[in-house]
């Protein structure tokens, strides 16, 4: 399972617990807080993936098409911040079966 994906199916369950335990009437206001919050979290991590991967793609796609020669040097680099961007972003998840042990690296 790629990064991205893992991420994306966290971010879903995430949300669909946030809104399970926000229609729970037994709640209180502090935990329905929290699961608001939660909510906005995902949101804001759900915005921070997209960026991510766009990058990823692009530096990605920059590297295909140019030849050994002329690649750029900011390309390596971005994907290294990326990679470690997303395993950063994985790193909550790290007891989930699907998560992958390459993740926990810094790179």
């Amino acid at each position: 399972m790629d990064i991205v994906d893992f991420l994306s199916d966290r971010l879903k369950e995430d949300e669909a617990a946030a809104r399970k335990l926000l229609g729970d009437r037994s709640v209180s206001e502090a935990g329905k807080w929290y699961e608001r919050r939660l909510l906005l979290e995902c949101e804001s991590k759900r915005r921070l993936l997209r960026i991510v991967e766009s990058a990823r793609q692009t530096a990605l796609a920059t590297m295909v098409r140019g030849t050994l020669g002329d690649t750029p040097q900011w390309i390596p680099e971005s994907i290294e911040w990326t990679t470690k961007s997303l395993n950063a972003l994985a790193l909550p998840y790290s007891d989930h079966p699907d998560f992958e042990p390459e993740w926990l690296a810094e790179t």
